[in-house]
């Protein structure tokens, strides 16, 4: 029988993550082929720098995604998602994003209920390179993102991923359930792993630098074991640490996969998304005849390597971005023109141009469809700049006219529930 998507999930910052439509991995090992002179044959093929790319598109539309990339976790006891804990009006900046782990539980084929997770995958240490954020008039809303990394484990038993607290003082922590040996190298390794994606305050940890490996009796063997991961420098008060393996003990699968829907939405359309531009208080109106609103924030980083270490030992952070597209259907021309002059700053009276260097606030609000009282996340660029649309005109066609626009800062902010 098939692998099924209804017998996988994805577990990030101790909860499901929730509304999940498609989730993948793409990306592989690339090979060189090694010739030499006066030989006609391949003398090798050798294994290159891998980078993965694994992406994830929800239709979860509150602030729990954005908290996850930004260290915070939940309670998975009673089903408390990543930043349950934050106050209403928490702001989560896209360039605070963290080293994440994943994991994937699979289930046995039982049936739809009950079962136990028979096999999984780890993702470790990922990071967020790309969030976009799509909304439409008669579309249901959807949230994607980009994790980067350099490794993927798979295993025929439960992955797990432990938290532990610095004290200051304490350097070695142990794994709370046996954990399965990887054996390095392949078929021929004769040397073993146990703990993946170290991660310390959201910190990628290189090991055999920033901390060590050990079991009972040493790693001559590719048995489970209770595995100690002994930092080189205890952990500071209230340092977040993180770590993931595959566990021998039984792990049941989870009953309730996603949140109940008079918790949180099954999916939200466009009647219940409000878009507004300009300052709070003052100028700050919904655009007339808004048809869909789309931003797309990125991180330009490269994977950071060095010599004895398989695995990334970290990424290079270039730079952040975040641009965008609001696109109108204005009800007459005097709506048009009044949009205009709300993103460009120029009076309706004078004539418009092609270039504008004029900065607005832009912010979409995302209400609780059975509540609309209620804010479940709203969206905010500080410093929207946006271009005069061209003239996308066709026959028996209403006409909808695209406003691009750029973060001047090259950010945005996600707030739980309204902003304050």
């Amino acid at each position: 029988m098939s692998i099924r998507a209804g017998s996988i999930v994805l577990v990030g910052g101790r909860n499901i993550i929730d509304r999940l439509q498609t989730a993948g991995l793409t990306g592989q090992v690339p090979i060189e082929t090694i010739r030499e002179i006066g030989n006609d044959l391949v003398v090798d093929k050798v294994p290159g720098e891998p980078d993965y790319t694994f992406t994830a598109e929800s239709w979860d539309v509150t602030a729990d995604i954005m908290a996850f990339l930004q260290g915070r976790v939940g309670n998975p006891t009673v089903g408390e998602p990543p930043g349950y804990l934050d106050a209403a009006g928490t702001e989560y900046r896209w360039e605070n994003c963290r080293f994440v782990n994943v994991t994937s539980p699979w289930k046995d084929d039982t049936g739809s209920q009950g079962g136990h997770i028979g096999a999984g995958l780890i993702l470790p240490g990922y990071y967020p390179t790309r969030m976009t954020l799509r909304y439409g008039v008669a579309e249901n809303a959807t949230e994607s993102v980009d994790l980067a990394g350099g490794a993927f484990y798979y295993g025929q038993a439960p992955p797990v991923e432990e938290y532990a607290v610095g004290d200051g003082t304490i350097v070695a922590f142990v794994t709370a359930e046996s954990a399965r040996a990887f054996r390095i190298g392949g078929a021929g390794g004769a040397t073993f792993r146990r703990v993946f994606g170290v991660l310390l305050n959201g910190v990628l940890q290189v090991p055999g630098v920033d901390y060590v490996e050990s079991v009972p009796g040493g790693t001559l063997t590719g048995a489970s074991a209770l595995t100690t991961i002994t930092f080189t420098t205890p952990p500071a008060v209230s340092a977040q640490i993180r770590l993931t393996y595959f566990t021998e003990t039984a792990k049941a699968w989870p009953q309730a996969l996603n949140a109940d829907s008079l918790v949180k939405p099954g999916a939200v359309r466009g009647r219940d998304i409000e878009v507004y531009v300009g300052t709070r208080g003052t100028d700050q109106v919904l655009l007339h005849g808004m048809q869909s609103f789309e931003l797309t924030a990125s991180i330009d980083t490269a994977a950071d390597r060095e010599m004895g270490q398989a695995d990334p030992v970290g990424r290079s952070i270039n730079g952040t971005d975040a641009t965008g597209t609001a696109t109108m259907r204005p009800t007459d021309r005097s709506h048009f023109f009044d949009a205009l002059s709300r993103v460009t700053g120029v009076a309706p009276s004078e004539v418009f141009g092609f270039f504008n260097t004029h900065k607005v606030p832009v912010e979409v609000k995302i209400k609780d469809p059975a509540n609309r009282a209620n804010t479940l996340k709203t969206i905010y660029v500080a410093d929207g700049q946006f271009q005069p649309p061209g003239l996308p005109a066709r026959v028996n066609t209403a006409t909808d006219f695209p406003f691009q626009f750029d973060s001047a800062s090259g950010s945005f902010s996600m707030f739980k529930g309204d902003r304050p």
